[in-house]
């Protein structure tokens, strides 16, 4: 987590000179976004039926690799629909994590706004044949909300803290940290931190991505 911080940390030096001219306001909710996304697996995760290859007993992965997309539409006076889809995979196993809801946000100033979404998500955890176990998986759907801020740091710098809970077979929990930096009036930079955990288990995910504002 410290790394993270202080990578972004970095990131917003280097930005701030060349995007000292784009600015953004924190009740932009028409956008569109995607990228790339990595995910570091806990060691519960690694040791657990689901990546342990009993069979040659060891590992087959502790993160994954893959990609994101989400967007969110303000259809009216601060009533918006949002929905994001994330897909990680490594050596036949794949985890996708899907979220589709309404929101509502109450904007304090043009730099800072509260949000809040409710709607459902699915957590969909599958494993190929190479484990062994080619029954080996986990999919459950239920009721998920959330509720975060949008804090307008600099002109070219929002950050997104947020949380999430969601209502599975086990309680999901996800801590967010997004940051956004201006590149233009549309253009915008993601940069995202999130750590999830469900029952015993959890995972730290790293985006770096594009967001398109309309």
């Amino acid at each position: 987590m410290k790394n993270t911080l202080t990578s972004l940390s970095l990131l917003t030096v280097i930005l701030s000179p060349s995007l000292a001219h784009a600015q953004t306001s924190a009740n932009e909710f028409d956008y569109i976004s995607g990228g790339f996304q990595y995910t570091a697996l806990s060691h519960e995760f690694t040791t657990s039926h689901y990546f342990y290859n009993e069979t040659h007993g060891t590992t087959v992965a502790n993160s994954m690799a893959g990609a994101y997309l989400k967007g969110s539409w303000n259809f009216a006076h601060r009533l918006y629909v949002a929905g994001k889809v994330e897909l990680s995979k490594r050596n036949q196993v794949s985890l996708t994590h899907q979220m589709a809801g309404i929101g509502f946000y109450q904007p304090f100033s043009p730099s800072l706004s509260l949000f809040s979404t409710v709607g459902l998500a699915n957590l969909n955890l599958k494993q190929g044949e190479s484990i062994g176990h080619i029954d080996r998986k986990y999919s459950d759907s239920g009721a998920s909300a959330d509720v975060g801020l949008r804090l307008l740091l600099l002109d070219n710098w929002m950050i997104e803290p947020s949380f999430r809970f969601e209502q599975l077979e086990e309680h999901y929990n996800e801590y967010r940290l997004g940051n956004v930096f201006n590149v233009s009036n549309n253009m915008k930079i993601e940069a995202n931190f999130t750590y999830a955990t469900i029952d015993k288990y959890s995972m730290a995910n790293y985006q770096l991505g594009i967001r398109y504002v309309f």
